[in-house]
């Protein structure tokens, strides 16, 4: 009789370890953040966190460095089922929800105080469109401003004429700000980047410092425009069919740890980015100073062609006008202090 219950015992465990390993999920996550990145290792810790406290129910697998390919292929293979997520940032997420590339378009923010109140009131549109579209989110982090980097001084619009400037895959509202002054964008992957600055096909980026040193493209530029082109931001994109495979407790725990991760990332981020940009100063890199008249002139056409694109259907028009509307308001002195 004894050794009856203990048969029973035993196979009860098994069908119960059977049940939890059944509902087990592990969330395949592509990265061109690099092993061994501060992101990677924040991400990491959380990932060993939320595997804790859903006693191993859910897990996370990063693969670094780009070696799941370019932002189109993760976005493929998400749909096919192979990886169940990707870290993407601003510029590439409007294939996921046209709208969500919002905060990044060309020469709109002056100083990361606007990109900050605007965002206090504009975040949860983006991300709730980008949940309705299928895309779970855990908040956006800011990386500062990019800028542009090349391999001789750029300070008039007639400079910019010949440049082979870099254009990252998928940035519509980036592509036609280029066309609109008269430059014909060299348009490939960021994994691709440092090869095109090699060999010549490349002589200008445009990116936040931070980016410059973690990829190492400044080892190959020379010089550093003082203009804020694009603010920058990033967020992890997961399928909301697959995280709809987690229970509603571990959908929780994972919502609340890497929310707090991000809220991290999005402190740190233009701290990082100031912290990068004088270290490119010191290492050799020089800022030029553009002409204030070409500067009025640039701002003019390149929000002209942010307008067109609207009117054209490539992103909520009404958006943009009330992010100008906030933007116009912190301006004017009419809002207290940004959070």
């Amino acid at each position: 009789m004894k050794y009856t219950t203990v048969i029973r015992v035993f196979a009860c465990l098994l069908l119960l370890m059977g049940y939890q390993a059944a509902f087990a999920q592990t969330l395949k996550i592509a990265t061109i953040a690099p092993e061994g990145s501060s992101w990677m290792n924040d991400m990491k810790r959380g990932a060993e966190v939320i595997e804790a406290q859903t006693q191993g129910r859910v897990k996370f697998k990063f693969y670094g460095g780009g070696v799941q390919g370019n932002d189109k292929q993760v976005q493929r293979k998400m749909r096919t089922g192979q990886l169940q997520g990707g870290a993407f940032t601003s510029g590439a997420m409007n294939m996921f929800q046209q709208d969500a590339d919002l905060f990044s378009m060309p020469m709109v923010f002056s100083s990361i105080d606007e990109a900050r109140y605007v965002r206090s009131q504009m975040d949860n549109i983006i991300r709730e469109r980008l949940e309705q579209a299928g895309y779970v989110n855990f908040g956006f982090a800011g990386a500062g401003f990019a800028f542009m980097m090349s391999n001789k001084p750029l300070m008039t619009l007639a400079e910019l004429q010949g440049q082979k400037v870099w254009i990252p895959e998928g940035d519509p509202t980036g592509f036609a700000a280029l066309r609109a002054l008269g430059v014909a964008p060299v348009v490939m992957p960021v994994t691709d980047v440092m090869t095109g600055l090699q060999t010549d096909l490349l002589d200008s980026v445009t990116v936040p410092p931070v980016g410059a040193v973690v990829f190492q493209w400044h080892t190959r530029l020379k010089y550093i425009t003082d203009l804020p082109i694009a603010y920058v931001y990033a967020a992890m994109l997961i399928d909301s069919k697959a995280f709809s495979k987690l229970s509603a407790q571990d959908q929780g725990i994972t919502r609340e740890v890497m929310e707090g991760i991000y809220r991290k990332f999005d402190q740190n981020g233009a701290i990082d980015n100031d912290d990068a940009l004088k270290a490119l100063l010191e290492n050799g890199l020089q800022m030029v100073a553009p002409d204030s008249a070409d500067v009025s002139q640039w701002r003019g056409l390149v929000s002209e062609s942010n307008f067109r694109l609207g009117q054209e259907g490539a992103f909520d028009p009404a958006l943009l006008e009330q992010m100008k509307n906030l933007i116009q308001e912190f301006r004017s002195g009419l809002t207290a202090s940004t959070p």
